[in-house]
């Protein structure tokens, strides 16, 4: 058996650095907006989930490796803003996520518009029951119909909502990294 070698990648080249610098910049921006931009306007019920939809988007056109590591960046960016109130579980949530959708998308879907929603409403959906999770176990007191009628249920629409144009703004980030890019 005869192995090819490979063409490795420096960590420290032009092309890894531009690309480390670009993606932490879109985290960044998102956890910003996140944290204080939608609570403080009024129109908006809850605040969309901006880096969990970053974090799935870079996974799904950078890879699971990407994925991941913006998911941990980006945890950490939301706890630290405030966003949380365990270090642990967000960083490991959104870590998970871009590390399993990377995966799903490179394996079994395509890289179009229909399955980046797909992976927003399921990764939406596990984020919420997280937050559900969250409140019963921290909360002595809980009213559960008011938590989904107040913050999970327009949580979860208003961040449907606001990855139609994050789609668009991940794809932007990501295509200057590939040759290719597939869209539909």
């Amino acid at each position: 058996m005869e192995f090819k070698e490979q063409k490795r990648h420096d960590f420290f080249s032009s092309y890894n650095i531009g690309k480390i610098l670009l993606f932490s910049l879109l985290i960044f921006l998102s956890g910003v907006l996140q944290s204080s931009l939608f609570p403080a306007l009024s129109m908006f019920p809850a605040s969309p989930d901006l880096v969990l939809i970053s974090v799935i988007g870079l996974a799904v056109y950078d890879g699971e490796r990407s994925g991941a590591a913006a998911g941990i960046g980006g945890g950490i960016l939301v706890e630290a803003l405030g966003g949380g109130a365990h270090i642990l579980f967000l960083p490991l949530f959104y870590m998970l996520c871009g590390y399993i959708f990377g995966i799903v998308s490179r394996v079994f879907l395509n890289r179009n518009f229909i399955s980046w929603l797909l992976y927003i409403l399921i990764g939406t959906a596990l984020r919420s029951a997280l937050s559900l999770l969250h409140s019963m176990f921290t909360e002595i007191d809980i009213n559960v119909y008011l938590i989904f009628t107040e913050i999970i249920i327009p949580e979860y629409f208003i961040t449907l909502a606001c990855s139609v144009p994050m789609f668009f703004l991940v794809r932007a980030a990501s295509r200057p990294f590939h040759k290719k890019i597939e869209m539909e």
